[in-house]
């Protein structure tokens, strides 16, 4: 079989961190390596990132360590955890944020847990007489108590009282904490994971990114603590009953052998002077990412360059325009052509939506003995086709809709039971069709992802691009696929393509609550939204599928129904969002390859994402901005890239805004532009802009500048040519569209991209006013030329009362002082 014969070079692919867009620890070079102790002397544990840290993910790996041992030997493996603390040689074991997930106990009794006695301990009495036997710390230095009074290690936040309990109280519990207690070691001594380090924004008992007097942000540690074979007391799992560890990583013998990293974190809350005026900038989300990193750099020198970044839907941008005083917006696409007013386009950024994955392998009955050694390993990607991609999005399978309908009583539970997902992605094929469990993986319980709620153009691109393939057209608006499988009926209904990821089939059935009541459980307990893109890729990067219901129902709080659960444990996860690509990046997300019109699957890289660009149609009504174009050929671009376009109207603005609005502009072009982790650099997950857009953007610089809060005069045409490399960033479409520039340009709708995009060296309604999105230019029938987001989510529980927001867009107000969040 093609899977049997793909598994040695899978074992390799999976020890792998998919980085779409710029590895972060070769251009940031805040790498660092650490090397174990003693028993542990071989072990080296690198941290990929260990400056300029905001809340993200970063990637530890190791090499030189014992292969963990199975569900009945779980002995050798890492547990990793995030402190606070100022002495220069790294924490103490209470300032550390671990033992919230102290149920989860397959490495020991007490491996996942803050206590420090054990079941053999007993009263002093019966020390003195002898009668003790079993586990004992000789390094611990309190007495030991009777075996039913344990002993726990207290958390000591950064400010506030100790807590004494077993784990954080109001600081951190299972569902907020980023600790990974059971970290896997391969066979070949290596192993990976992905930890996301939080700010004092997450975890404000640890307040790292703190802004300090000299401005800085308060530094944290990273502390690994090696298990090996051997308890605290000398003995070997062998010599117990269950031949695993069982005392807590903060027993003393056990913190004796962490190794510490330290954590250096860009300064929470105001990073520019004091006293200057903000400058309104909103938009798009998928600006979000690159306006946090910008800002720092751009107020440093310059007070007046002080931006307040509200982001918003597109819609939304796009109805300022129409408005008085309209500022800055940020769009995917423009607005409608309005002959009274002057709208002057700039691209600033190469993005994309994507569908992101966090996947551990979970080996199956059918999996090899080779196989198997992935156990807990992160899938590096899927293949999805757009109709796969429409099936999860039109809740089509069972887990993702109500079971109960008849029209989806017949269709795959979840997508690993699909047989399409299975010809792509072959180890979740099973061995014996009639026993799913023995593919190389487990089946997925996967029906569905992690989506926004609200309007956004990237919804309507994703959309278009399903509606472009025949076969997922055909699903869509009703016809079956070839092996039965229906879509959900309320969705050929809907109008498409759409501007949002609808939830159309809205049920409920009965839950028991703690009460012993039936309460209704509903679709958004099941499926909840995320509030934006970012909550999506952060939820899903800690394994939190947001669903309401594993816990207790709340009658008595402010919200009342169904508490959330809790993330899915480590090495167990499995959760799809839909995110745009610089958001995943940040939190260390693998990216689904999907299909293009060429039928190459495609996953966003710089280099893929270029080709989108080239591959990209002048719009039909502003002729010098690129849409997107989803039946290109181009095998190698990916078919949801997008570029970012900052738009203004000058003669609406005031006039001293002109230059500083220019100065953006000419810093996005610019310095901006630059891959990187520092302030002012271009967040990885961004493909660098071409040279021929950043030429665009520095016109549209030049004429805001000059024409800010000045009435404007025609300008003549200068007609050049269009597509990826050469343009449709502009600055207009034209003066007989109403839009202009020093720099104007001209070119048919129909006009093919042409020319090449070279990497940079660094690593359909009718329009009816301003606010309304241009169409997308129609498909060429002839095949295209191959050339080719402080924002931290509010976090607000999605209830009954959400129902009323898929109505309308929701407006995020983006504080700069949440930079870290």
């Amino acid at each position: 079989m093609i899977r049997r014969a793909a598994a040695a070079v899978l074992t390799v692919v999976l020890m792998m961190v998919c980085a779409p867009v710029g590895p972060a620890a070769a251009a940031d070079s805040s790498a660092v390596t650490v090397s174990g102790r003693g028993v542990f002397g071989d072990l080296k544990v690198t941290v990929s990132q260990t400056s300029n840290l905001i809340n993200q993910v970063v990637t530890v790996s190791w090499t030189g360590g014992r292969p963990t041992g199975d569900i009945a030997a779980y002995q050798d493996y890492l547990q990793i955890m995030q402190c606070w603390g100022n002495a220069a040689g790294g924490p103490t074991r209470e300032q550390c944020q671990f033992g919230a997930l102290f149920t989860d106990n397959r490495g020991g009794l007490y491996t996942g847990s803050r206590r420090l006695n054990y079941a053999s301990y007993c009263a002093p009495a019966d020390e003195q007489a002898g009668k003790c036997t079993g586990l004992r710390d000789p390094l611990e230095t309190a007495k030991p108590l009777p075996s039913n009074d344990p002993v726990y290690v207290p958390f000591t936040p950064v400010e506030g009282k100790a807590v004494p309990g077993p784990a954080g109280g109001e600081y951190f519990d299972s569902a907020t904490t980023n600790e990974m207690p059971y970290a896997r070691t391969g066979a070949d001594g290596r192993g990976e994971e992905f930890f996301e380090v939080q700010t004092a924004s997450e975890a404000p008992g640890l307040g790292c990114g703190t802004q300090l007097a000299n401005g800085t942000g308060r530094a944290c540690w990273l502390v690994i603590v090696p298990r090996g074979e051997s308890e605290v007391d000398g003995t070997t799992g062998d010599a117990k009953p269950h031949h695993a560890l069982d005392s807590s990583p903060l027993s003393a013998t056990n913190w004796a052998n962490r190794l510490v990293v330290p954590m250096k974190f860009q300064p929470l809350g105001r990073v520019c002077p004091i006293g200057g005026a903000e400058k309104r900038a909103v938009g798009a989300e998928a600006m979000t990412e690159a306006m946090i990193r910008w800002q720092p750099a751009l107020c440093a020198s310059h007070s007046d360059r002080i931006f307040g970044w509200t982001q918003t839907t597109d819609a939304q941008a796009r109805d300022r325009l129409a408005g008085i005083d309209p500022g800055l917006v940020f769009v995917n696409r423009p607005a409608a052509p309005d002959p009274e007013r002057t709208v002057v386009y700039a691209p600033v950024a190469v993005s994309g939506l994507a569908i992101a994955v966090n996947l551990d392998w979970q080996s199956g009955l059918g999996a090899t003995a080779e196989e198997q050694l992935n156990e807990g390993k992160r899938v590096p990607t899927l293949k999805l086709t757009p109709r796969l991609v429409a099936k999860l999005l039109s809740q089509s399978y069972r887990s993702g809709a109500d079971p109960k309908r008849e029209s989806v009583l017949k269709n795959p539970e979840t997508i690993s039971y699909d047989p399409e997902f299975r010809e792509l992605n072959p180890d979740w094929a099973p061995d014996d069709p009639e026993n799913a469990a023995t593919g190389a993986q487990l089946p997925l319980a996967i029906g569905d992802a992690l989506i926004g709620v609200g309007q956004t153009d990237m919804a309507t691109q994703l959309w278009e691009w399903v509606l472009s393939d025949p076969e997922a057209k055909a699903f869509l608006t009703g016809t079956p696929d070839p092996w039965g499988m229906a879509v959900n009926p309320v969705y050929p209904t809907l109008t498409w393509p759409e501007d949002s990821f609808p939830k159309s089939d809205l049920y409920c059935t009965k839950l028991r609550n703690d009460a012993q009541k039936d309460v209704d459980w509903c679709t958004l307990d099941m499926h909840p939204y995320a509030n934006n893109m970012h909550d999506a890729a952060r939820s899903a990067a800690r394994g939190d599928t947001l669903v309401r219901n594993a816990t207790a129902f709340d009658s008595t709080g402010a919200v009342i129904g169904w508490k959330k659960g809790n993330p899915q444990p480590q090495g167990k996860r499995a959760v799809l969002a839909v995110t745009d690509v610089a958001t995943a990046q940040r939190y260390g997300m693998p990216l689904v390859q999907l299909r293009n019109a060429s039928g190459a699957f495609v996953a966003p890289t710089t280099a893929s994402l270029l080709a989108g660009v080239a591959a990209m149609k002048p719009s039909t009504a502003v002729g010098s901005v690129l849409t997107p174009n989803p039946a290109s050929t181009s095998a190698g671009a990916y078919p949801l890239t997008s570029v970012i376009y900052a738009a203004t109207a000058p003669k609406e603005i005031d006039e001293e805004l002109g230059p500083v609005y220019a100065a953006l502009l000419r810093y996005a072009a610019g310095d901006g532009q630059t891959p990187g982790v520092k302030p002012g650099t271009l967040p990885y997950g961004y493909a660098p802009l071409p040279a021929a857009l950043r030429a665009r953007t520095r016109a549209a610089a030049t004429t805001i500048e000059k024409t800010a809060g000045k009435p404007v005069t025609a300008v003549t045409p200068t007609p050049t040519t269009t597509g990826g490399s050469s343009g449709g960033g502009g600055s207009t479409g034209g003066s007989g569209s109403g839009s202009g520039s020093g720099t104007a340009t001209t070119a048919p709708a129909t006009a093919p991209a042409t020319g090449t995009a070279t990497p940079p060296d660094v690593p359909a309604a009718t329009p009816t006013g301003m606010g309304s999105a241009v169409p997308v230019a129609q498909a060429d029938p002839t095949p295209g030329s191959p050339l080719g987001n402080v924002r931290y989510g509010l976090v607000a529980a999605l209830a009954a009362g959400l129902l009323a927001a898929l109505a309308g867009p929701i407006l995020l107000r983006v504080a700069r002082t949440r930079r870290g969040g």
